[in-house]
């Protein structure tokens, strides 16, 4: 019988989950389609195939808990809880905080939540509706198994090593690199995040407490600036990087996009004005601790480093982009 049975597990927020569960003793099933981290964790079992599609490599599997970082609709989710409901003890579940409705001021795990418009698929997946099926797979997983033996993880945006969106890696690699930098508003622009390995961290304590009920895995609000990550950035790489702030206003004239171009940025509207208000006091009174936002930045610039060097990054702006950006900016002084 397996401890715990992962679907997913072999990249960024997976990958740092399965290591920590490992690290603690446990017996891990991969159930993945091999595409990705390929060779990571030999010494486990490793199951390949697509959730999306056949569930029938699981049979036989009883699992007394499950991780889900690959859950993306709710039909392929509840799927998946029907598969092990004879024996999980618990099913962890990778939701976001995306899955809330927003627009309220400050959000916690009672805040309301993302609805599907009507006659909106549960079975495919569709980018804008992001939170909305996150919202739906939560309560499908509660209706499949019941809220006693479901773990709903509501993480913020997750960073640290790894992580192949690089919205977070831009910053300590585009500092490394030195030179005048152009960055969104000033530094005090307030920013919200976890290092991926303390969300690692809880979710291992989770099982061995038996938790349950729904927790929001985020930085604290309120607690670091732009500038913060800046700081760090620089004394990370001990680099000569200087800024040249940039208003909302320059970055939407001249069709920065915030988030991807203009990593952990987005100008204020009604819809997200909870964003950065997301409270993570549930979880920290269950286990929650937060590492040095100097040891996040620090792990994050040392694996960059290891990339290729003709690694080209996911998210910011190229060089001759920014580039041109910083010569507007400084003729529009």
């Amino acid at each position: 019988m397996s401890d715990i049975l992962f679907l997913g597990g072999t990249s960024f927020v997976g990958r740092h989950i399965a290591e920590a569960l490992i690290a603690g003793g446990h017996e891990v099933t991969f159930f993945h389609r091999g595409q990705t981290g390929a060779t990571l964790f030999p010494q486990q079992r490793h199951i390949h195939g697509d959730r999306y599609g056949d569930l029938t490599e699981l049979a036989g599997i009883e699992p007394e808990y499950v991780v889900d970082t690959s859950g993306y609709t709710p039909d392929a989710v509840a799927a998946s809880a029907a598969a092990v409901a004879r024996s999980v003890k618990r099913y962890l579940f990778v939701s976001s905080v995306d899955a809330c409705d927003l627009s309220a001021p400050a959000i916690d795990e009672t805040s309301a939540t993302k609805t599907l418009p009507e006659g909106a698929s549960t079975s495919t997946f569709d980018v804008e509706l992001y939170g909305a099926l996150k919202a739906r797979a939560e309560e499908r997983l509660r209706e499949t198994l019941g809220d006693e033996r479901v773990v709903v993880i509501r993480a913020g945006l997750m960073v640290g090593p790894y992580d192949a969106t690089d919205r977070f890696t831009y910053w300590p690699a585009r500092v490394a690199r030195g030179g005048e930098i152009l960055a969104p508003v000033g530094p005090s622009l307030p920013v919200q995040f976890i290092d991926v390995r303390d969300v690692a961290a809880w979710t291992a304590g989770a099982i061995a407490r038996e938790l349950h009920g729904t927790y929001g895995l985020v930085g604290t609000p309120g607690a670091l600036t732009l500038g913060d990550v800046l700081d760090a950035c620089i004394a990370a790489a001990h680099g000569d990087a200087r800024f040249a702030w940039a208003s909302a206003d320059f970055l939407a004239e001249h069709d920065v996009g915030p988030w991807v171009q203009m990593p952990l940025w987005l100008p204020p509207t009604p819809e997200l004005a909870g964003l950065l208000n997301v409270s993570n006091a549930k979880a920290r009174a269950t286990g929650l601790t937060l590492r040095p936002l100097a040891d996040t930045v620090r792990d994050t610039l040392a694996e960059f480093r290891t990339r290729p060097a003709d690694y080209t990054l996911r998210a910011g702006l190229e060089p001759e982009r920014e580039a041109e950006l910083l010569n507007i900016l400084a003729h529009s002084a």
